[in-house]
């Protein structure tokens, strides 16, 4: 890693990254919102369903990772072994049932997480007076009103839960399909 250098133009170099991949980020873009759009249909046609499937897949594929890390914890000569290791084991395995018994806590906090850090991106963006970053911040709004309303309303939440994923999923979509419009090349 370099050491910061007061002489180098930082905002120059994140431009000049940006202006190189801006059409390629565009059509990838578009290719990712159709995608979500069409998910968030077919999860609108069968929501509870869908939630459901993805909640036990997520939480018996952490389980068995988290057993995985422990196993392979155990396995690695002592010299080698690594706490971080057997740590990230319990807590994916905790991770996972949290994801069975728990899901409306868990996308709670999700989408909090999420929240934060789309609003951190905005205001970082916005710190470098680079310009559009309104949509990062309404969808970082959003995602905390989301996040607060399932932490406060856990058992609605987890009956409305297929359904605000299909949304969640065409909105998203259309966000990207939106933010891949209006992506275009930095003048600066």
């Amino acid at each position: 890693m370099d050491m910061f250098n007061s002489d180098f133009d930082y905002k120059r170099e994140f431009i000049d990254r940006w202006n190189d991949g801006v059409k390629r980020a565009r059509g990838w873009m578009v290719v990712l919102g159709v995608l979500l759009i069409l998910a968030g249909g077919f999860a609108a046609l069968a929501p509870l369903g869908l939630y459901e499937f993805i909640q036990t897949a997520a939480g018996i594929a952490l389980i068995v990772y988290a057993v995985m890390q422990i196993v392979s914890y155990m396995g690695t000569p002592e010299f080698f072994r690594s706490p971080a290791l057997a740590v990230m084991g319990v807590l994916n395995a905790l991770l996972g049932i949290m994801l069975l018994a728990l899901p409306a806590y868990l996308t709670a906090f999700l989408f909090i997480v999420t929240g934060v850090e789309r609003l951190t991106f905005a205001r970082r963006m916005r710190y470098f007076q680079l310009p559009h970053t309104g949509m990062g911040t309404a969808t970082g709004i959003i995602n905390l009103i989301v996040g607060i309303v399932f932490l406060l309303m856990p058992m609605v939440s987890s009956l409305v839960l297929g359904y605000l994923m299909a949304a969640y999923l065409v909105v998203g979509g259309v966000t990207v399909l939106i933010e891949a419009a209006a992506m275009r090349p930095i003048d600066a």
